[in-house]
């Protein structure tokens, strides 16, 4: 059913005339209102050609006039920009605490937003889920969908792009389970709109390159995910590997550092979800009645999350300070090994750990100095995401705005 996905974009399959889309419209995302001389001096093509295609995008709607440039003398020149609400994006992401989608429209502005909560139950159904909080989205939002051009969905797991199916190994969603879904046929049954389906950290780290005017400013980036796979940015472009599934960093982490700790965490799968924080912090309070800890859950261990842990070490509070230092420090060992091989200038930490504050990162930085070698490592610069929840479901819709403007 080729009709159910749009398809990631490859730079070096595109046809010359969707090579020129793509490299003009973007530009003309990121900088406009401009004029079409200066489109062409940042896309480095000819005025005669840059107008052609301009005035073909004013025909169709997809650009609009805006007003005209300040001149230093003859003709003002005229101003072009996105016609933004010519058609919309909606793009699915999950984190650590909820499932998430947003509604775009062509520049990239979450118009609206909503959450259903990763729970046990929402776990081990996460395709009905994903179709739930789209029905959400369309009906909260009232958008005409005949103007939606797609839906951008990113998961954590091993994406085959042809089938648009996904592959969740044991203890990623289910506990018990590895699981294979597909999802992109699903959309289209339901809802009649094409997807496109890719990794959420493969999503995360293009919405970080993607959403601001400069991008990342870097030729190398890694985003970490959570504790499962990483997204990865090199040469200014996302890295899927030969098959798709490059970034799969998906090893028993507490087998391999000394931090045995987790392990129990691993075994029931919550370590992928938050490197075990609340796993730790649950089976612990109750030996710490006199933890900050134990006051913020109220003595029921069973409502402590990644956010009142954090809360607390905060507020000081030694228990919850030395959880997270330790789920830092495994972090950090990983961040260690892809430094080592990659050598990258960022590395950006997401999925909802970067939530867990300054203690959380400064454990990550010094296991990073601990064990990575030292010239790979000594100019790397480890920062939390800067799009937090967002990452994930707004980089699945700017997948969804390439396709529209390389067909444009």
């Amino acid at each position: 059913m080729e009709g159910t996905k749009r398809r990631i974009i490859d730079q070096a399959r595109l046809s010359d005339h969707e090579r020129k889309n793509l490299l003009i419209l973007e530009t003309i995302r990121r900088k406009g209102p401009v004029a079409r001389a200066d489109i062409a001096r940042l896309v480095d093509l000819n005025n005669v050609t840059v107008t052609s295609y301009v005035d073909q995008y004013l025909k169709k709607s997809v650009l609009q006039e805006a007003g005209v440039h300040i001149s230093t003398g003859g003709r003002k020149p005229t101003l072009v920009d996105l016609n933004a609400t010519r058609a919309f994006a909606m793009g699915v992401g999950l984190n650590a605490v909820d499932f998430i989608a947003v509604l775009t429209n062509l520049k990239g502005k979450i118009l609206h937003k909503v959450k259903i909560e990763r729970s046990p139950e929402t776990n081990q159904k996460p395709v009905e889920t994903i179709l739930a909080l789209i029905e959400l989205l369309l009906k909260e939002s009232n958008v005409d969908v005949s103007k939606v051009h797609g839906i951008g969905v990113g998961v954590p797991g091993i994406v085959n792009q042809n089938s648009g199916t996904v592959r969740w190994p044991r203890g990623l969603l289910h506990h018990d389970l590895a699981i294979t879904a597909s999802i992109s046929n699903r959309i289209y049954e339901k809802f009649k709109l094409p997807a496109i389906l890719d990794n959420d950290a493969n999503t995360a780290v293009f919405a970080e390159q993607w959403v601001s005017e400069n991008g990342l400013n870097v030729e190398s980036a890694v985003y970490l995910y959570s504790g499962s796979g990483c997204g990865l940015l090199i040469d200014g472009h996302i890295y899927r590997g030969h098959t798709g599934s490059a970034g799969e960093f998906l090893f028993d982490m507490a087998k391999e550092d000394p931090i045995a700790w987790l392990q129990a965490a691993v075994d029931t799968g919550d370590w992928v979800i938050d490197l075990g924080i609340t796993f730790q912090a649950r089976a612990q309070v109750a030996k710490h009645k006199e933890s900050v800890l134990y006051k913020l859950c109220e003595g029921k261990p069973e409502k402590i999350n990644l956010g009142i842990v954090t809360d607390a070490a905060e507020a000081g509070c030694e228990l919850a300070r030395g959880i997270l230092t330790e789920a830092g420090k495994v972090l950090g060992y990983k961040v260690a090994m892809i430094v080592n091989l990659l050598n990258p200038e960022l590395v950006i930490i997401g999925g909802g750990v970067e939530n867990a504050g300054i203690v959380f990162l400064d454990a990550v930085r010094q296991r990073l100095r601990e064990s990575a070698v030292p010239e790979a490592a000594e100019k790397t610069r480890i920062v939390p995401s800067r799009l937090g929840e967002d990452a994930v479901p707004l980089g699945a819709a700017a997948l969804v705005i390439q396709n529209y403007f390389i067909s444009s």
